[in-house]
């Protein structure tokens, strides 16, 4: 069985999509096979793939599985795709909250890790906090469960992003669940949305760019607490 990762936040405008875009093309760069799964209705992560025309040039499969029963069918769906990191573009709530809750929910229970892409800001901290509920439940079934905070869309030189690793440490505290907040951060980088528009990773479209690198650093950090291996070169 693969190793999934969710990527997930309640809260739209976090960043979820480009997270999840980006950090399988850096897994895909290291070498493994990656699988993406687009949990969200809306389907963001197949209109990125899309925008790419009838290529796929991520580097990686996206298929498309917005079902609240998620855990049960991810199973079957691996199997027949050689993959060896499955990562899951949660929705966010809003219009669709009652479906959406159902798919994340779905979504933590098939997971080893969540990663949960945040602003740095005291008010998208407080939104992200729905998402504790659904961690807490999930962790009577998967006591292992892995939690990772990634700063996201970090203003350079803003005071707030200097201390948002701080903060955030503060503010997401899980009794009976281990919660990370990574080292890695991703900047607010207008390359990200000229890689949407490409229907590529920003490893490809912009391989030397500073956004590249902080994909990388953030690559190097998942691998590290999944205790992986890099295949790159393999």
């Amino acid at each position: 069985m693969p190793v999934t990762i969710a990527v997930a936040n309640q809260k739209g405008g976090a960043g979820k999509t480009t997270a999840c875009i980006h950090l399988a093309g850096g897994l895909a760069e290291a070498g493994f096979q990656v699988l993406l799964v687009d949990a969200d209705p809306q389907a963001s992560t197949l209109n990125w793939r899309n925008n790419g025309g009838e290529e796929n040039q991520l580097g990686f499969h996206v298929v498309a599985l917005p079902s609240p029963s998620l855990h049960r069918d991810l199973p079957a769906l691996t199997a027949r795709v050689d993959c060896d990191l499955v990562l899951i573009d949660c929705p966010p709530g809003g219009a669709l909250k009652s479906t959406a809750d159902g798919i994340t929910r779905s979504a933590i229970l098939a997971s080893h890790a969540i990663l949960i892409p945040v602003q740095p800001s005291p008010v998208d901290y407080q939104a992200a906090a729905y998402m504790i509920p659904l961690l807490a439940q999930a962790a009577v079934f998967r006591p292992d469960l892995a939690v990772w905070i990634l700063i996201n869309r970090r203003l350079t030189g803003n005071r707030l992003g200097r201390e948002a690793r701080q903060a955030a440490q503060s503010f997401f505290q899980l009794e009976g669940i281990a919660v990370r907040v990574l080292k890695s951060e991703i900047g607010s980088r207008t390359v990200f949305m000229e890689c949407a528009a490409k229907g590529q990773s920003v490893l490809r479209y912009a391989s030397g760019s500073v956004a590249a690198m902080e994909v990388r650093e953030l690559t190097e950090e998942v691998i590290a607490c999944l205790q992986l291996a890099s295949k790159a070169g393999s």
